[in-house]
């Protein structure tokens, strides 16, 4: 005998089908290095499906693990999605670890795509030749660095040619224990170990984080950790698209701007690292400001100042 009450799969699927499906006009804001960046949830979501097309055709394999190295950018939420809603897994490489640990994780996950973006390829391009299961690496411009036209040994594509011509897909997973996403650890003894989350592990303990923080679609969250590590690709990734709440991302840590965007913007919540609280507080009180309307900093990892 089988029980009746829930029989809809915690799946990636139902958070980006409902976000695209009731926050459509929601917005995701991304200050980068070169002025702000504005998409809709609505316009997000057709890339996502679009992003699941391109991955069919460089023909990542079933359970294939697709890698990131970039920063927080609308692009990198597709990357978030795209790969568990057909399938892969998606593999956010951390651009703040040493060049060995990145060989290491690559090879032990056996990536086979690595999206990054073209202000960071300066960053892994000595690494390559290192690389045992990459095939393609697909470039995403965010306006500096330099990148040859080829790389022995690997396919080069630029994401938005991808994109182009490359009808969306429909998403269709029904088994919410099947692997979406993969990160590994830093700072331990030996070599970096690998958390793999599936579809439901992220999707049921994102309810408790909205409940207990009393998060509605009228809050606006900024992101100023890395979409790499565990905080930023649940409570930026995930949780605006199962809320509905506004996505403010931060590329790059810099408190000045920080006060900027949440005075300019209306932020009202943020998750991130302890540092970066205190960063926020003491430089907020030398320059005599409170931020009324920013109500709640979740955090973790040291003391609360």
């Amino acid at each position: 005998m089988q029980g009746l009450m829930q029989q809809t799969p915690l799946t990636m699927v139902h958070i980006f089908e409902r976000a695209e499906k009731y926050h459509s006009e929601k917005t995701i804001t991304t200050a980068t290095a070169t002025g702000i960046e504005r998409t809709t949830y609505g316009e997000w979501a057709a890339r996502t499906r679009q992003l699941g097309g391109v991955l069919d055709k460089l023909g990542i394999s079933k359970n294939g693990r697709v890698a990131t190295f970039a920063w927080n950018t609308a692009r990198h939420l597709e990357l978030y999605f795209a790969p568990p809603c057909t399938g892969r897994v998606t593999h956010t490489l951390n651009i703040r670890l040493f060049p060995e640990q990145l060989t290491y994780i690559v090879n032990h996950a056996e990536d086979e795509v690595i999206f990054i973006d073209r202000s960071l390829f300066a960053l892994i391009a000595p690494l390559l030749p290192t690389f045992k299961t990459v095939k393609h690496l697909v470039i995403m411009d965010d306006g500096k660095g330099d990148v040859p036209k080829s790389v022995d040994g690997f396919q080069m594509h630029d994401y938005e040619e991808l994109l182009k011509g490359t009808p969306g897909v429909e998403f269709n997973i029904t088994d919410e224990n099947l692997a979406s996403s993969m990160c590994y650890t830093s700072g331990t003894t030996g070599n970096p170990k690998q958390v793999r989350h599936s579809h439901n592990t992220l999707t049921a303990a994102l309810d408790n984080g909205v409940e207990g923080w009393h998060l509605t679609d009228k809050d606006l969250m900024l992101m100023p950790s890395p979409v790499t590590h565990i905080t930023g690709y649940v409570n930026g990734m995930e949780m605006p698209f199962l809320t509905g709440i506004k996505t403010l991302l931060m590329s790059q840590w810099d408190v000045t701007e920080a006060i900027k965007l949440i005075e300019n913007y209306g932020a009202t919540a943020c998750v991130s690292a302890t540092p970066f609280l205190k960063e926020l507080v003491d430089t907020c009180q030398q320059q005599g400001k409170t931020l009324p309307g920013f109500r709640l900093f979740a955090c973790g990892g040291a003391s609360v100042p």
